[in-house]
Parts: structure tokens; C-alpha cells; sequence
């Protein structure tokens, strides 16, 4: 089984209390094919590209991987955001745990991956710390170039690199728009080795372009198969996709304000991180298109199991009605091990594997959150490879903004994270946005009343 497999029983009136039932299906259905119809127009004239990264070409970025080779012993990635946690996801699901630990050899002759995300000092010194500067190349993803975060680490890597090497041209790869930007600028000026993340393509939807695919190359990844994964999944006239939106929108129209997000497996933890970015700055909007306050969104949970049977799940079972719980069974793990117990007290575990157990301990949880009518839906993968990581990062790529234009909302812009940016420009000083320094002093007022 390639495909992935949506189970959406209990999300249905015929288990849970307040479910969905025929006509909701219908409705809600209907609702969604207004959002795709949408997002097909804004395909369609060319002012959104993501659906169409399943026909690009992936030479080049191999051809890099190839070159690169057995010549580099780490690889660090400068990014944060849509540009950092699709490439986490990929490392995380695709990567043995423990990577970076593991001798040359044994990683086959590719590289360690570190990603300069945050600009907490301490994690690019970190990195730099472990780092030889001969043996080591820098990868800065951002499409403008203005991501203050990504300009800073990169500032950071790229000083310490050309004081230790002799050219840093041959040290440095940029992931960038096109045609223009400061990093484009950069790039051109210095002359490194550039890669195209498409115009019409935002940050929160480019793991399936050079932002993702090129780093995965160098990992040794197929990428091609990460491609075809995602291409596979309007295969079926969108139906997974129309059905997925609809459950979604029926909860969130239903007091289902939080949205959990909880694949049984250590290697999908990035994945949660991942939906939460392109769920919450897609959908979480003050204004519709037209312009019309509505304070639309839901939030997103990131959370995975089995571990969060012992921490969150008992709020999800006996707290508010608030929340749908998206569960991901993956069928097949990878190493699995057969459990054989010394102690007649685990006598029950013997001849069951771990993933037998992680699989159990899902089911077990779907019928707790049943028994207490609380909705759940999975999503089943056979195995987790290139292929169904591309599957998953595409369906949701597709649901959330099919969500978001059925409600007439952008998913495509994040009008809330740019006021925030623009006042930290103007408090650092960058040309152009005194007033915003002005801005913030009126409005960052606080009385020593309330500071203990």
C-alpha cells in the first residue's frame, strides 16, 4: 500500500455524539469545492506554484549532492520557518535517530546537518564550536533575504568561515527568489552557487522545492520519490483532500477551536511542527479578502504519541470539548524489534513487537477518546520513506489553504508575523523604518506596578 488512507470514523454521528452526519458530508463537502475551485484559479493564473513543483527538474540538484560528496563533513543550513521545519521533518523521518553521531563511514560519506534557526546564541556557537571551517559548507535559505533571523546566523557563519578559508565562494550555497531580493543580490555579487525557490511560491509551501529537496539530496535522499509522493495525491480527483477540509471545517464551526495534530511515531515529532506553521500563519486571519474583520483560525497542537499519552492525552479525554485529535498510524516501522521478557511480570509483552505496541497503545487511545465522545480521524501509512512524507506534506499543502479560500480567507499571506518584524527593524536601525521605532516606543509602555 502506497497510498496513504484516511479513517475518519469517529469523526462521524454514527460513533461520536455531535458528529458529522450525511447531510453535514454533503454540506461541508460542497463548502470545500468552493475553497479548491479557488485555490485551482489562483494555480491557474500563475499566482500560486506550489501544485506545480511535481514537474520540476531535479538535475541540478542532485548533480550539487554529487559534487559535494565525500568533500564535506557538515552541512549547515541558515533558515528558520518555511524554511527550516519541512527540512527538520525530513532529517527527523528519513534519518537514522542519532545521525550526527555516527561516524563518516557510517553516514556513507555525507555529511552532518545542522540547522541555524533561532538566534539564541548559544546554538550557532554550538554549531560552530563543532564544526571545522575547512570541512564545512553553508546552505542560507531565505527568499527575500530580509528574514532578520536568517540574515544574522548567516552574518555569523559567514564571518567565522572567511577568516578560515581561502575561498568562500566554493563554501556557500543560497536557496533564493529568482529574480530578486537581497540575497539574490548576494548571491550574484560574490558569486556562490544559487538555487531558485519560485516567485509564487511562500516559504510555508516550498519543502517540495530546492528549500527541502536540495538539503535532502546532499543527505542522500530520493527526491524524485519526495516528488512523486506529493504529485500522488490528487490522483483520486481530490476526494481525500474535499473529505480531510470538510472534517475540519464541520469542527471548527462546531466549538472545535484546537486543532491536535498526533502521528504515533518519534520520526513524525517535526511533521506536528511543521503543520503547526502552515495551519496557524495560514488560516489564523483578522480579515477576510474583502477586507471584513472576522477573527477567523483555529489553533494548532503539535503533539506525538506514544509520549503524550502521558501528558496531554488525559486532557484531550477529560477537558474541554475543544479539540480533534488528527492521529497518523504508520503500519510498518523501520528496525522493529521483537520483545522477549526475563520477568514473568512482562510475560504479556512477549512475542509482540515495538511497533506492535506503538500501534496498540494508538487504538487504545482512539477508543478512550470515543468512549468520552471525543472525535478523532487517522491518517494510515504503510511505511514512512520519500514517497509517503511527499504525500503528507502535499495533502496538507492542499487542505489548509482549501480551508482557508472557502472562507474567503488568504492562506497565503502572514500580515500578523510582518508588524513584529517591522518593529524590530526600526529598533535595530535598518534604513526605512524609523517610524516603525516610533510606532513601537508609543505602543511598548509598561508600568512598574505590574513587575515583580
Amino acid at each position: 500500500m502506497e497510498r496513504i488512507r484516511l479513517d475518519y470514523n469517529y469523526v462521524s454521528s454514527a460513533f461520536i455524539k455531535g458528529g458529522m452526519g450525511e447531510t453535514d458530508f454533503e454540506q461541508y463537502k460542497e463548502k470545500a469545492r468552493l475553497g479548491l475551485s479557488r485555490l485551482i484559479d489562483l494555480v491557474n493564473s500563475g499566482s500560486i506554484g506550489f501544485p506545480n513543483l511535481k514537474g520540476q527538474n531535479t538535475v541540478a540538484m542532485k548533480s550539487f549532492a554529487k559534487e559535494i560528496k565525500g568533500s564535506v563533513n557538515d552541512f549547515i543550513v541558515a533558515g528558520i520557518g518555511g524554511s527550516s521545519l519541512g527540512l527538520e521533518t525530513l532529517c527527523d523521518a528519513l534519518l537514522p535517530f542519532g545521525y550526527n553521531s555516527l561516524s563518516y563511514g557510517e553516514r556513507g560519506s555525507k555529511p552532518r546537518i545542522w540547522v541555524a534557526d533561532n538566534v539564541d546564541p548559544s546554538k550557532v556557537a554550538s554549531i560552530m564550536n563543532t564544526c571545522e571551517p575547512d570541512d564545512t559548507f553553508i546552505c542560507v535559505i531565505s527568499k527575500s533575504g530580509s528574514t532578520v533571523e536568517t540574515a544574522a546566523n548567516f552574518n555569523i557563519l559567514y564571518e567565522w568561515l572567511k577568516s578560515n578559508v581561502k575561498d568562500i565562494s566554493k563554501k556557500v550555497v543560497v536557496i533564493t527568489d529568482p529574480d530578486k531580493g537581497i540575497m539574490r543580490s548576494i548571491a550574484t555579487e560574490k558569486k556562490f552557487r544559487a538555487f531558485d525557490v519560485p516567485s509564487n511560491v511562500g516559504g510555508r509551501y516550498s519543502v517540495l522545492s530546492p528549500v527541502g529537496l536540495l538539503p535532502a539530496a546532499v543527505l542522500g535522499m530520493d527526491i524524485d520519490r519526495l516528488i512523486k509522493g506529493g504529485a500522488s495525491i490528487t490522483s483520486d480527483n481530490y476526494e481525500m483532500i474535499l473529505v480531510l477540509a470538510s472534517i475540519y471545517m464541520y469542527y471548527m464551526d462546531n466549538g472545535r477551536n484546537m486543532n491536535v495534530m498526533m502521528p504515533y511515531s518519534s520520526r513524525l515529532k517535526s511533521f506536528s511542527a511543521w503543520f503547526c506553521q502552515l495551519w496557524g500563519e495560514s488560516l489564523g486571519k483578522r480579515y477576510d479578502r474583502s477586507g471584513k474583520e472576522v477573527f477567523f483560525g483555529s489553533t494548532p497542537v503539535p503533539s506525538v504519541g506514544v509520549i503524550d499519552q502521558h501528558s496531554l492525552v488525559q486532557l484531550f479525554k477529560e477537558g474541554p470539548s475543544d479539540k480533534l485529535v488528527t492521529f497518523i498510524e504508520v503500519l510498518n516501522h523501520e528496525s522493529d524489534k521483537t520483545l522477549k521478557s526475563s520477568f514473568p511480570a512482562y510475560d504479556y509483552l512477549n512475542g509482540h513487537t515495538m511497533g506492535e505496541l506503538c500501534n496498540v497503545e494508538l487504538k487504545a487511545t482512539e477508543a478512550a477518546l470515543k468512549n468520552t465522545g471525543k472525535p478523532s480521524l487517522k491518517l494510515i501509512i504503510d511505511v514512512l520513506d520519500e514517497y509517503t512524507l511527499g504525500q503528507l506534506f502535499m495533502l496538507y499543502q492542499y487542505v489548509v489553504p482549501v480551508i482557508g479560500l472557502a472562507h474567503d480567507i488568504d492562506p497565503f499571506d502572514q500580515p500578523g508575523v510582518e508588524e513584529g518584524k517591522e518593529y524590530a527593524y526600526g529598533l535595530l536601525g535598518r534604513d526605512g523604518f524609523e517610524e516603525k521605532k516610533k510606532a513601537f516606543t508609543e505602543i511598548y509602555r509598561k508600568q512598574n506596578d505590574f513587575i515583580l
